[in-house]
């Protein structure tokens, strides 16, 4: 059962976030713009290994140097602006799942991405692996405050690499009936996942509708690596959902400043989302700038730094003058354990990301050790803080997966 905030506390809870949300800083915004367009027009960004990338973006008027193409960012964003819709539709197996992504839309919670290693309920440490997976996403979609169940909680390490975007799919189609995120693996995973979810939800094509959301990351500082830009395009031609972004470490793969790192990040997802609509206009995407301080004594990035608060407050403000739905984080952490420090820190991430109006909150549940391990007892007190805000719906058995689709992804998991 959804614990719902009552009146008096969600009332309290808008204006502490509406407090803690900085006053919009025209100047600063348009600052920040103006020297990402400089950043694109004198240095470029490099797409490796795609040559077709570099085609469509030489006939948008970029200026390609070998594999550095110096783009003019007043153009990026007109063709953002014109073509990418503000808002769209996730869609679930079960209609009743569905969420809105965008404009005046509730925020979207979807759990850790990316993990390789597992803590259990009784604090064992171990390996991802595919009866793990299942279990995470049977408790993603147990969970009211989890809208959307994600895509590679755990990595299976018990499966074979080639055959895990299928083996995932095959998880969240019989363990959820609500939206998930597609693979980015290779484009033939991205496309095979897509007609597999597109046969499983069973509903046609629709302007502003789509099955999917897939990550696509740039790589800092200004590169983007060839499966992501190949993928970038299989998606988009799909018509399904890109969730452009630019995940920096200050200090290592971006400007130590705030400033400095907003510059950066703008500038790479511009080129991204811009790319997603010439492939396909009106393709759905989000925009991400996510940066965190890099600690060059550990190596290792500092999760819940007040600095990455001011990161994701400017982004969000940077996509809605972009009018394109706009990426947060969520509980993420640098502890170990789930102790006081990652409580702290996620909270802190979590508040910073939903006071600054994000559309789609990634790793809002489970995550520990700088997202290298997904822990089962974090993941459920964060699905339960979730659950206090509302958004979900209460917690019912999926509908059954068609036989018919089942045993044909089983077939081509035994195929691949």
């Amino acid at each position: 059962m959804s614990a719902s905030l009552a009146p008096e506390h969600r009332a309290a809870a808008d204006f502490v976030a509406a407090s803690y949300r900085p006053e919009r800083d025209e100047t600063g915004l348009e600052a920040i713009e103006k020297a990402a367009d400089r950043v694109l027009e004198e240095t470029g960004i490099r797409f490796l290994d795609d040559p077709q990338t570099i085609d469509v973006l030489k006939q948008a008027g970029g200026v390609a140097t070998s594999d550095v193409v110096r783009l003019d960012g007043a153009e990026l964003r007109r063709i953002i602006r014109q073509h990418a819709p503000a808002k769209f539709l996730l869609r679930g197996r079960n209609p009743t799942r569905d969420t809105m992504v965008g404009e005046d839309a509730a925020p979207v919670f979807a759990p850790i991405y990316g993990a390789p290693n597992v803590v259990l309920d009784n604090a064992v440490r171990v390996a991802g692996s595919r009866r793990i997976y299942g279990e995470l996403v049977a408790a993603a979609h147990a969970a009211p405050g989890l809208t959307n169940t994600g895509q590679m909680i755990c990595v299976m390490e018990d499966v074979a690499e080639n055959r895990r975007p299928l083996e995932m799919l095959l998880a969240h189609l019989s363990h959820s009936d609500k939206p998930f995120m597609g693979s980015i693996a290779s484009p033939a995973a991205a496309e095979a996942v897509i007609d597999m979810t597109a046969a499983a939800a069973g509903r046609a094509a629709a302007p502003g509708q789509c099955n999917l959301v897939h990550l696509i990351n740039a790589t800092p500082p200004l590169t983007y690596w060839p499966n992501p830009l190949k993928c970038l395009r299989a998606i988009a031609l799909k018509g399904e959902a890109s969730m452009v972004s630019s995940y920096m470490m200050m200090g290592a793969t971006a400007p130590v400043t705030v400033a400095g790192a907003l510059i950066q990040g703008y500038a790479e997802v511009l080129a991204g989302l811009a790319l997603a609509q010439l492939w396909r206009p009106g393709a759905p995407v989000v925009m991400g700038i996510l940066a965190y301080p890099f600690d060059m004594r550990r190596m290792l990035p500092n999760f819940g730094d007040p600095a990455s608060q001011l990161v994701q407050f400017y982004a969000a403000e940077l996509g809605r003058r972009l009018g394109v739905p706009v990426r947060g984080d969520g509980a993420v952490t640098s502890a170990k354990i789930d102790d006081a420090q990652s409580g702290a820190e996620g909270g802190r991430v979590l508040s910073a990301a939903l006071a600054s109006g994000a559309h789609f909150i990634l790793h809002a549940a489970g995550w520990l050790e700088q997202g290298r391990t997904v822990s089962l007892e974090k993941f459920h007190r964060d699905a339960a803080a979730l659950a206090e805000l509302g958004h979900g719906k209460p917690a019912e058995s999926p509908m059954p997966l068609d036989r018919e689709i089942e045993m044909e992804i089983r077939g081509r998991i035994a195929q691949s």
